[in-house]
């Protein structure tokens, strides 16, 4: 499936608990069995990421070692943040006696639904040693605010 036709489609649960089952078996049994019993095999690049939230904004840390920063696309609407692009495979098809090929390459997409009280006018992507961080801050009237009492008349 090509990058552009992955904006066009939702991804379903099922999907979302395909991905998560085939996190925990690369867990249990090592990455090398799991990526063989996923449909698609190393054509198939599944990044980890976290979701952190502060009083002031969310961010997301995508794991993304070998990946190009111009080979990401990260885009923000209805509330959902997708990040989608492109892994190549560093090792060459032709090359003789490689023993050993785990790294997976392929085209990826990650979506995670967010609230829809982010400002995306200041949402900032930073990509530093094989990380893409990006902070989506929350829109001020959303952001708790702390309420002085006054004593007296």
């Amino acid at each position: 499936m090509n990058q552009a036709s992955y904006k066009d489609r939702a991804i379903t649960p099922l999907e979302e608990f395909s991905t998560d089952w085939e996190r925990m078996i690369d867990s249990l049994l090592g990455r090398t069995v799991g990526s063989v019993l996923r449909a698609g095999g190393s054509d198939k690049f599944t990044p980890h990421l976290d979701v952190v939230e502060t009083a002031k904004d969310f961010v997301v840390s995508v794991d993304l070692p070998g990946v190009k920063p111009e080979d990401v696309k990260v885009e923000m609407e209805d509330g959902k943040l997708s990040i989608s692009g492109k892994r190549e495979h560093t090792v060459e098809e032709n090359t003789k006696n490689v023993h050993r090929v785990e790294r997976t390459k392929g085209s990826f997409y990650r979506m995670v639904t967010l609230p829809r009280d982010i400002d995306t006018e200041k949402i900032d992507a930073k990509y530093e040693q094989g990380v893409l961080r990006i902070s989506l801050p929350k829109s001020v009237e959303k952001q708790p605010r702390k309420i002085d009492i006054r004593t007296g008349s």
